[in-house]
């Protein structure tokens, strides 16, 4: 999980043969059809789901480096078509069905994030509110990982007692293998934990590579960094990554 720009919607949101409609004007006759809707969430999903998804993930690829909000795995071209996930639940928060910066990019696994995640709202009680968008927070600062390949929140997170409650329940904690259902996005399933380890090994090797047994410098480990950052689209799991190149991995449990 890292911050995220969405700086705006696609122009048309229109499946083809249609009248063009842009994404602020759907919003607005959608907030106005949904003050007097008799069932809100009913009305929410059926106009999300009249939406042209294919102009919508269009732009999203691009805002999320053709990375899975929640896990990091690849969500662009030659994979299984990701899901549009609600941050805010529909059914919960449907006033946000169509607010742009609700909607993101989850992969389309069965185990993990939306998928796993489905109408669950992302905070520890119902009274708390949810977890801030990726657009407003730098959640690259929330999460840590360990040198096994575990997700965690790190103890000097940016964040209030209920949101660092929240994220301790989105994530799962760290576990062995047996544990297969852990948390509300369950990212320390056993194949995501899998997954990081063979990143961090793709990341040394190319390290091994490039300096050929030398010790690289922080300098250069920055460089290295800001260059993993940089590219378009973004490698799976570069949080992970990163985290490597400034040597600043947790302990494993």
């Amino acid at each position: 999980m890292r911050a995220l720009k969405k700086p705006r919607p696609p122009a048309d949101v229109s499946p083809a043969g249609q009248d063009a409609r842009t994404w602020r004007k759907t919003e607005e006759e959608f907030l106005a059809g949904l003050a007097t809707a008799a069932n809100r969430a009913a009305y929410a999903r059926t106009t999300f789901d009249s939406m042209e998804k294919r102009k919508l993930r269009a732009v999203m690829y691009r805002e999320q480096g053709e990375l899975c909000v929640y896990c990091e795995r690849r969500v662009g071209e030659g994979h299984p078509t990701p899901r549009i996930d609600h941050w805010r639940p529909l059914s919960a928060a449907p006033e946000f069905a169509l607010h742009w910066k609700n909607l993101y990019l989850s992969c389309a696994t069965d185990s993990t994030c939306d998928v796993h995640k489905h109408e669950s709202p992302l905070k520890a009680e119902l009274a708390d509110p949810d977890l801030p968008w990726p657009v407003d927070h730098a959640y690259e600062r929330c999460v840590g990982f360990t040198s096994l390949g575990e997700v965690y929140v790190r103890s000097d997170a940016p964040l209030n007692e209920a949101q660092r409650r929240a994220l301790v329940l989105a994530l799962g904690v760290p576990h062995d293998d047996e544990v297969k259902d852990n948390g509300v996005l369950n990212l320390n399933h056993p194949k995501l934990v899998a997954a990081r380890i063979a990143a961090l090994d793709s990341e040394r090797t190319k390290m091994e590579r490039q300096y050929k047994g030398k010790t690289a410098t922080r300098d250069e480990r920055e460089a290295c960094k800001a260059a993993l950052l940089g590219e378009e689209p973004l490698q799976e799991f570069v949080s992970i990554r990163t985290r490597w190149l400034d040597r600043s991995l947790g302990k494993a449990r």
